[in-house]
């Protein structure tokens, strides 16, 4: 099953080698506007699991990382989160052309 039926994608940890694809992951984009809330829901939770205060303090360097980059760029760098083209909502609400 694909999580993120929205993107294709391969991303692997540098330091623990372990790969990432739509099929274990998810990709969220620094340029919508729902990123930051979604990073402070997800630190209140990892703080809540026990995490351990370095991932917590990652969590806090990227939600940082984040307002600078949409700080500084322009209107794209700060979108509104959608699904809207047909390919788009074909995939990700149909899950056709997985």
């Amino acid at each position: 099953m694909k999580i993120d039926r929205k993107f294709k994608f391969v991303a692997t940890n540098p330091c623990k080698g372990n790969v990432y694809t739509e099929q274990n992951a998810m990709i969220f984009c620094a340029k919508d506007k729902a990123l930051i809330p979604t990073l402070q829901a997800y630190y209140v939770e990892c703080a809540r699991l026990g995490c351990g205060n370095e991932h917590l303090e990652s969590i806090e360097l990227l939600m940082e990382r984040v307002k600078i980059f949409q700080a500084v760029g322009d209107e794209e760098h700060r979108h509104i989160p959608d699904t809207e083209t047909d390919c788009e909502i074909d995939r990700c609400i149909g899950g056709k052309g997985l």
